[in-house]
């Protein structure tokens, strides 16, 4: 049995609105100033908060949908080509000029719920389906190779020079070889038979290691080369059992993040971790972050999102919470920050966020009228979010 973190689909009356939000009273935008963006009491100009939208697009058939559906896909960025590249529910994936030109658009036939990989020296572009498939494109446009694999993916491909990684939710990581899509080696556990979150952790390839967090509490390093295992954490130790036997969630949904030679992770029962990246031993667990959903590095901080808390950073010298912003609606999106100090999030209810990383003051944010599930995407001076419905923003970042 395997259970939603969020509605699969959400019903809806209204259309998407998008429109800025804050203060009553507040000066009607356009698409130049369309994140408001606080000082005091007063809106200031564009370029002075975390972001403001320079243009949208509506990627979904919404007047044709009788539910309006949980968009999970983010943006990719081909910066030495000006390009965006975004998945929706309904199986098309758009590339997009920087100045909000459609390129083209690629029919997978099926769900896209994970962000796209590029190789940025080919321009080709790789993503997988909810159904297995995993699709590689040319810089045109064009399917250049399909592969089936076994079980739903929604993270990520991990793109090298000869190599396509791939993780699905039965936790099966794969390489597929960059030129046919051919199988080269597979790395496979014991399907997990407790009840677990939807979602998988995405992976993490640093210094000849390829690290994932599974379903079952485990942490894996493995070997990119032939699939050979460094060593395995099992997180699910930690897990004290309840009175009765009920079932509690094993599953590491983190994409691990690298610091220093630390490797953090975060189950969603037992709490936060540091691993020693080479050997995997425990440095520290945090039993107090649980229901963590996504880790974000900022230099010797780690902003940290759960249902729970809201967003949270992280001092990892001292272990000590230096903020944390409570959810407002729904749950938060796993976090990013930008290369200018801005931690940028959405909520599943809610908004689309900008945090100043200094404080956790809210500096912008923007309405896409059914909420935030997918993570959002930057790059640069760029980002872009789509939300529930599938209305994509481009943010200019400030």
């Amino acid at each position: 049995m395997r259970m939603r973190s969020a509605a699969e689909f959400l019903l809806t009356a209204t259309a998407l609105a998008l429109a800025s939000c804050g203060a009553a009273g507040a000066p009607a935008t356009n698409a130049d100033n369309f994140g408001w963006v606080e000082e005091g009491s007063q809106y200031a100009k564009p370029g002075e908060g975390g972001f403001n939208v320079r243009w949208s697009k509506q990627l979904t058939d919404r007047w044709e949908a009788r539910y309006l559906p949980v968009e999970l896909s983010s943006a990719e960025f081909d910066g030495k080509r000006k390009r965006i590249y975004i998945g929706t529910s309904e199986g098309n994936l758009f590339a997009f000029s920087v100045e909000g030109r459609r390129l083209f658009f690629y029919d997978a036939g099926a769900q896209i719920e994970a962000k796209p990989g590029i190789d940025l020296k080919s321009g080709e572009v790789y993503f997988p389906t909810v159904d297995g498939h995993v699709h590689a494109l040319t810089v045109q446009g064009e399917l250049k190779w399909k592969t089936k694999l076994i079980g739903t993916i929604r993270t990520q491909p991990l793109v090298t020079r000869e190599a396509v990684f791939v993780v699905g939710e039965n936790d099966i990581v794969t390489a597929l070889a960059r030129d046919d899509g051919r199988i080269l080696w597979t790395y496979d556990k014991e399907p997990v038979e407790e009840i677990t979150i939807a979602g998988h952790a995405g992976l993490l390839l640093e210094d000849g290691r390829l690290y994932a967090g599974l379903t079952d509490g485990a942490v894996a390093a493995i070997n990119p080369t032939d699939g050979r295992l460094f060593w395995e954490v099992e997180t699910s130790v930690d897990v004290e059992l309840r009175p009765g036997n009920v079932p509690q969630f094993l599953d590491v949904d983190t994409t691990p993040v690298l610091i220093r030679g630390m490797l953090y992770i975060a189950s969603f029962t037992a709490g936060l971790y540091a691993l020693d990246a080479v050997s995997g031993t425990v440095q520290w667990r945090d039993a107090e972050f649980q229901g963590v959903t996504g880790l974000a590095a900022a230099g010797r901080m780690l902003v940290i999102s759960s249902a729970r808390r809201g967003v949270s950073l992280l001092d990892l010298r001292t272990r000590e919470v230096q903020w944390e912003k409570s959810p407002e609606r729904g749950a938060p999106t796993p976090p990013i920050v930008t290369a200018r100090g801005t931690v940028i999030y959405g909520e599943t209810q809610g908004s689309l966020l900008a945090l100043a990383l200094s404080d956790g003051r809210e500096i912008a944010r923007a309405e896409g009228g059914s909420g935030f599930s997918a993570t959002p995407a930057a790059s640069g001076t760029t980002g872009g979010a789509l939300s529930n419905g599938g209305r994509f923003l481009f943010l200019r970042l400030n």
